[in-house]
């Protein structure tokens, strides 16, 4: 959906407004939750601007293995990963050392503009000095940038990822000495005078943070050193200051004829504040200064470092002179970001989040940058996450993430003019990943370790990558634009309500006393004692308080129908109906009425359970429920007892609501679904002809979609869910009268060893037969939709019986209560629908989303009922789907807490703004373009029993109404004559 105007004016506000420097990403928090929700969180349908630099990323000691092939030295890994408790090495890792042409074609099947790589400093200088040069190592990657031109991919290189020679280390304690600062100048001079005429991008240091406090203070990554509170910051020093030594090299010597840049890579998390007090934003702020600030600060603003840290600690935080700091200020092209697994979630001390709470969001971090840092243009130069080490070549979790960042880097560039130039997927091809081994992969491209060419295959995330740069971003399709257009005349508009309020006595005309009223005092009512008036009166549908109410407030929706359930335990509270509650079935009659006397039709359910209560009277949940017939036949007797008494006001039936929720036992859905056809049976055959109705059963059908869809195989395993889920009960019913085939050949192939009670029932032909059929129309619930595949991720989310594992897209909305808000879902379900059962008319009874219910302004309500309404214009319009009719969910927060389009104080209903807008909706019926003129529909009448008596029997009527006339006159006439004698 595009932003609205008043998100655009806002946005543009925030942009205006924000000012560079210092403190002033304080303000993003703020801004963020000033933007309009869910219209800021949207998926945004736009694509890239032009020359947007596409890059994969890779690291020599994850990926090149050869770790003592062809006179390469020690690096610190190669001697860390030999010690400690640590398992495993990257001694051959992806084995890119060997394999260039395997990265190559990799490359090329991506279709990426860039690639980011490091140097191995020792495969180089193997004891980390020019006296040691290395021809063969040189070799290797000139080899390798000279592939890369041949393809037209740009390399991006990293002169430092973390593998420091391990001579260094041991001569002069590696980074702790200021004199390794001279040692990697001396080597990136090396590097840019010998490959520098084709290399366009260098980064200096991959994420000295890491490197600094991990590696020389909590002793996780190479060198493992720990202990020295103060030593992280040392390092962190020295590493500022090779940084800054290797920028003005490259920019006095080589800049001028080679035309490169250069930067420093910094990661970092992001992270929320657990309150909205200033105190929480502000140690938010000093956050992430410890984290990115610590190195961002001193080369983007100043030279120094962010005063949270001098503060926090003092003497442990070395300090720059004047002349060094001059020397750091500005020695970056660009800004390198970082983001991702390395630092999020995995490697931030809780020291370090200051009390708040750590999150992942991309464009937040970038709009951060932007205001703290003075706007500078932002490199993504490595994003992605992770999925586990047993992951193959399907791994649609690492495919959403992403997905989603990439999303966040496109909503950065266009709402939030962050000048972001270019995004890194990481990485290539699966490694060593550092502290977790081989324990998770971040690559693009599956490396089996255990083959022995280690042959790369392309990964579902890489696939997406691919399309995604093909199509520089996610442009607009015609599906994806909002209809234009109206629902037909007759379209059924309605809300849904679980229960409605009972009220069994009514509150007018009750009370026998007699009064006086005291008209010259203080005009106070006076009962006077012993006095009773015996009244003949009978009751009044109108008399009750509660269902004038109820009535008024679905009537001020302008819905034409109203669905709510019947309670069958309290009708028949000992189950047997030669002792049903008549007074309660009186007030759901008298109900019934009332809303048609409004001009709305009532819809009414049967039988349905809640999640904490099954449904049934007392004395059938006592022997064992729907488990028995007994409750079966007990049913009928129900449905055919609220036929009778509620029949004549009621034309539209459900018997049961949603048996398929819950995974029901199979005997247990057997059962439902005998219940059903019988009490259709019974409707057919004993009331269809007087009463005129129709019957059905609601389903529920949230949409089950493909975690990715490159092949035929990808799409079965939703088949397989849909099947259990949904074709479990409509098959036999809409379909042939039996479960569906692939159900039933699924739990034989479970069942082999008899060892799962996946046993399904077998319908006779006798039943098939009673099943079949029993239905006048389609009824569906519908709320949200999951991604599903074959594998199993995290047992969490994983269904043995089916074998499928479930996902969500990260770029959906969410609700209050993390249901997911994907509209494309409804149209998917309603098409399903018609061309499983030949364009069956179908009705959704209930569709609809929690909010918090003190929101009267409940935005995502809006947002929701506008574009699943919308998907369902275009199933009718554009698909040809037989819709009848649209069901809100629901009435109100009393009955529904969450989810009403009413809210409730002190008992009273509250207009919320989502009622407002659906009313809209079905006052235009639908989304009429302006060009299309006014929809003519006739006008329904009101409600009116003797009109209906006019209608049926006009002559009678006609007759009825002169002589009724005519003994009136004679009345009138006889009266006043003999009053005026």
């Amino acid at each position: 959906m595009k932003l609205s105007f008043l998100h655009c004016l806002v946005l543009s506000f925030e942009v205006l407004r924000v000012a560079g420097g210092p403190g002033a990403g304080q303000n993003t928090w703020e801004r963020f939750n000033k933007l309009p929700f869910p219209e800021d969180e949207a998926f945004l349908y736009s694509t890239f601007p032009e020359g947007f630099m596409w890059s994969v990323g890779s690291a020599a000691y994850q990926s090149e293995g050869a770790f003592e092939k062809d006179g390469k030295g020690l690096s610190v890994w190669d001697t860390f990963t030999r010690g400690g408790n640590r398992i495993a090495t990257g001694d051959v890792g992806s084995d890119s050392y060997h394999n260039i042409h395997g990265d190559i074609r990799a490359l090329q099947k991506l279709g990426v503009s860039h690639y980011r790589f490091s140097f191995s400093w020792p495969r180089i200088f193997p004891n980390g000095t020019r006296s040691s040069f290395n021809e063969a190592g040189v070799s290797y990657y000139r080899n390798l940038i000279q592939r890369l031109k041949e393809i037209g991919v740009q390399p991006i290189v990293t002169l430092y990822h973390w593998d420091l020679p391990e001579s260094l280390q041991r001569t002069y304690q590696g980074w702790i000495n200021p004199v390794v600062v001279d040692f990697f100048k001396d080597f990136a001079d090396f590097c840019f005078r010998e490959f520098g005429d084709d290399v366009k991008y260098w980064i200096t240091i991959d994420n000295p943070f890491v490197v600094a406090w991990h590696g020389y203070g909590t002793g996780l990554v190479a060198p493992g050193i720990k202990g020295d509170p103060g030593l992280p910051f040392r390092v962190g020093h020295n590493l500022l200051k090779a940084h800054a030594a290797v920028w003005h090299l490259y920019d006095e010597q080589y800049r001028p004829k080679q035309g490169g840049q250069i930067s420093i890579a910094l990661a970092s998390h992001w992270i929320r504040p657990i309150k909205t007090r200033r105190e929480s934003i502000q140690a938010c702020q000093c956050s992430l200064n410890f984290v990115l600030g610590w190195f961002a600060k001193p080369i983007f603003t100043d030279g120094d470092y962010p005063l949270c840290m001098k503060s926090n600690l003092s003497s442990r935080l070395p300090s720059f002179t004047e002349e060094e700091k001059r020397a750091i200020n500005g020695t970056a092209d660009f800004f390198a970001l970082s983001f991702g697994p390395v630092l999020s979630f995995h490697l931030i001390n809780e020291s370090l989040k200051f009390g708040q709470t750590e999150d992942l969001d991309l464009r937040r971090l970038l709009y951060w940058i932007k205001a703290e840092y003075d706007n500078p243009r932002i490199f993504i130069v490595e994003n992605g996450w992770f999925v586990n080490g047993n992951t193959k070549t399907e791994d649609p979790k690492h495919m959403y993430y992403l997905k989603r960042f990439i999303m966040e880097t496109l909503k950065s560039i266009t709402y939030d003019n962050v000048r972001v130039m270019g995004y890194t997927a990481w990485s290539l091809v699966d490694g060593f990943e550092w502290s977790r081994e081989y324990g998770i992969r971040r690559g693009l491209f599956y490396v089996d370790f255990d083959s022995p060419n280690l042959k790369r295959e392309p990964k579902t995330s890489a696939l997406f990558y691919q399309k995604l740069i093909e199509k520089n971003g996610f442009p607009l399709l015609p599906e994806n634009m909002p209809a234009t257009g109206v629902f037909p005349c007759n379209f059924a508009w309605g809300v849904a309500a679980n229960s409605i309020q009972v009220e069994v006595t009514p509150s007018q005309f009750i009370d026998p006393n007699v009064y006086i009223w005291n008209v010259s005092g203080n005009g106070e009512l006076k009962k006077l004692s012993e006095a009773r008036v015996s009244s003949r009166r009978k009751t009044h549908c109108s008399d009750y308080a509660a269902i004038r109410y109820q009535v008024s407030q679905i009537r001020r929706m302008h819905v034409s129908h109203f669905h709510f359930f019947l309670n069958w335990s309290s009708i028949l509270p000992t189950g047997k109906v030669s002792e049903a509650n008549t007074t309660l079935l009186g007030y759901y009659k008298c109900f019934a009425a009332e809303l048609l006397q409004g001009n709305v039709t009532p819809v009414v359910t049967l039988w349905h359970r809640t999640a904490k209560h099954s449904g049934l009277p007392a004395s059938m949940d006592a022997k064992k429920g729907w488990q028995s017939m007994e409750t079966v036949l007990a049913f009928v007797k129900y449905a055919r007892l609220c036929f009778k008494h509620l029949g004549d006001h009621v034309k539209m039936w459900i018997t049961l609501n949603e048996p398929n929720m819950g995974n029901p036992e199979y005997m247990v859905g057997h059962h439902l679904l005998k219940a059903h056809a019988l009490a259709w049976h019974v409707y057919d055959k004993e009331f269809r002809e007087a009463q005129k109705g129709q019957v059905s059963l609601t389903l529920h059908m949230d949409w089950v979609e493909p975690a990715y869809s490159f092949s035929r195989d990808d799409v079965e395993p939703a088949i397989r869910v849909l099947d259990f889920r949904i074709g479990w009960f409509a098959e036999p019913i809409f379909g042939d009268g039996d479960y569906p085939e692939g159900m039933r050949k699924w739990l034989q192939q479970r069942n082999t060893l008899d060892l799962f009670g996946y046993h399904l029932p077998v319908f006779s032909e006798k039943d098939k037969k009673l099943v079949r059929g029993t239905y006048d129309f389609f009824a569906l619930s519908h709320f949200t939709t999951t991604l599903v595949f074959e594998r199993v991720e995290e047992k969490l989310h994983y269904d043995d019986k089916l074998e499928v594992h479930y996902l969500l897209d990260n770029t959906w909305v969410r609700s209050r209560g993390r249901v997911p808000v994907v509209p494309w879902g409804l149209r998917k379900v309603l098409n399903w629908v018609k061309t499983k059962y030949k364009n069956v008319p179908i009705y959704i009874m209930a569709n609809g989303v929690d909010e918090d219910q003190a929101r009267l302004q409940d935005n995502l309500r809006i947002y929701y009922i506008y574009n699943y309404i919308n998907e369902a214009l275009k199933a009718h319009l554009l698909d040809g789907v037989n819709l009848q009719g649209y069901f809100a969910y629901a009435f109100n927060d009393q009955s529904d807490p969450g989810f009403g389009l009413y809210g409730v104080v002190h008992d009273e209903l509250v207009v919320k703004s989502s009622l407002m807008h659906y009313r809209n909706i079905i006052d235009h019926n639908g989304f009429p373009s302006t060009s299309d003129g006014q929809q003519e529909c006739l006008e329904k009448n009101d409600y009116c029993p003797e009109c209906l008596f006019l209608t049926k029997r006009p002559a009678i009527a006609f007759v009825s109404f002169v002589g009724a006339a005519f003994v009136i006159t004679v009345g009138l006439m006889i009266y006043y004559s003999k009053r005026y004698k």
